[in-house]
C-alpha cells in the first residue's frame, strides 16, 4: 500500500506532484546510514585511545585556566534554553512555516521516534560495557572546572548519550523539515552539547553515538506504518484542535527540559521512600541485642 493511500482521508484531496516527493522520502538509506554512524561510535566507545581520551584529556586541560569559558561552558551545560527549548522552538517553527498536513504528519512521527530514541539511548548506558563518565573515569585524571555544580553524575557508563539522542532527534526533524535556520542550529548544538565533554558527563563518542541513535529512530519512524499511525494521533488536529495543541505544547515543554521536573519529584519520592523504609525496618545491631 501506497504512503497516500494509507494518510489520505476521503476529504482530503491531495496533489499528484506532492505525493510523489512523499512516495520517495529516502528513509531506508538515511536509516541504514545513520546505523552505520552507530556501529562506529560504538567502536570509538569500545577503544577510547583511539579518540575519546586523547580529545577528552586535551579539552579538560582547559579547565579551571580561563574562569569566562568556565562559566560559559557550564552555562551552555546546564541551561535548557541553549539546548532544549531553542530545537523545539525550531520543530515549532516547521510545523506552521506552512499548511501541510503531510509534513506535519512526519514532523509528529519524528518528534514521537526522539523522544523513543531518548529512552532506548538511556537503556543502552546500562547494558553496553563501554566506559565510565570522563568524571570517574582515572585515565582522563578530570580537572574540575571552576563552576562546576555540586551535582552528581550517574555512575553508570556513559554510552549513547540520552541527552544528545533527544535533541540530535529533534534537530533531524527540524533538518528534513526544511527550517531555514537548520545550518546554524546545528552548528550551534553542536557547540553546546560538547559543554558535557568539558564537565565531565560524556566522551566524545557519546555525543556521536546518541546523535547517530536519534537520527536512525527518527528516519526508521518515517516509514509508511509509523506515518500511518501518526496520521491518526493527527485527526485529533482537525476534530479537537484545542486539547491537541494543549498537549502538543505540554508535551513540548517536557522534551525541551527533558521531563526534569517529573524527575526531580520521582526522585524526592524515591528518596522519602527509601528513608521511610529505613526507619520502618529494625537495624541488625537492635535486633541482635
Amino acid at each position: 500500500m501506497k504512503i497516500p493511500d494509507l494518510l489520505v482521508g476521503a476529504d482530503e484531496p491531495s496533489t499528484a506532484s506532492s505525493w510523489h516527493d512523499y512516495n520517495h522520502v529516502p528513509y531506508a538509506l538515511n536509516l541504514t546510514i545513520a546505523g552505520i554512524l552507530f556501529l562506529v561510535a560504538l567502536v570509538l566507545a569500545l577503544s577510547p585511545p583511539l579518540l575519546d581520551l586523547p580529545l577528552t584529556i586535551r579539552f579538560n586541560s582547559l579547565a579551571g585556566r580561563y574562569p569566562a569559558l568556565d562559566l560559559l561552558l557550564y552555562d551552555l551545560d546546564t541551561s535548557f534554553t541553549c539546548s532544549g527549548v531553542i530545537v523545539m522552538a525550531l520543530v515549532w517553527g516547521c510545523w506552521f512555516s506552512r499548511d501541510d498536513r503531510l509534513m506535519r504528519t512526519r514532523i509528529l512521527a519524528g518528534t514521537a521516534a526522539s523522544f523513543v530514541a531518548s529512552i532506548v539511548s538511556r537503556r543502552l548506558q546500562h547494558d553496553l560495557p563501554t566506559h565510565l563518565r570522563p568524571y570517574y573515569n582515572p585515565a582522563v585524571h578530570f580537572q574540575h572546572p571552576l563552576f562546576m555544580s555540586s551535582w552528581k553524575l550517574n555512575t553508570w557508563y556513559s554510552f549513547p548519550s540520552d541527552h544528545v539522542a533527544l535533541f540530535a532527534g529533534l534537530m533531524t526533524v527540524a533538518w528534513f523539515a526544511k527550517s531555514k535556520l537548520r545550518v546554524p542550529a546545528v552548528i550551534w548544538l553542536i557547540f553546546v552539547e560538547s559543554s558535557r565533554i568539558f564537565e565531565g558527563a560524556h566522551f566524545p563518542s557519546d555525543l556521536a553515538g546518541g546523535a547517530a541513535l536519534a537520527a536512525a529512530f527518527v528516519w526508521a519512524s518515517q516509514c509508511p506504518v509509523c506515518l500511518r499511525l501518526s496520521r491518526r494521533v493527527m485527526q485529533f488536529e482537525v476534530t479537537a484542535p484545542s486539547m491537541f495543541y494543549i498537549a502538543a505544547f505540554f508535551l513540548s515543554f517536557q522534551l525541551a527540559t527533558l521531563f526534569m521536573d517529573f524527575r526531580i519529584a520521582g526522585s524526592g519520592i524515591l528518596k522519602l521512600y527509601h528513608r521511610d523504609t529505613a526507619i520502618s525496618e529494625p537495624s541488625t545491631d537492635a535486633a541482635s541485642e
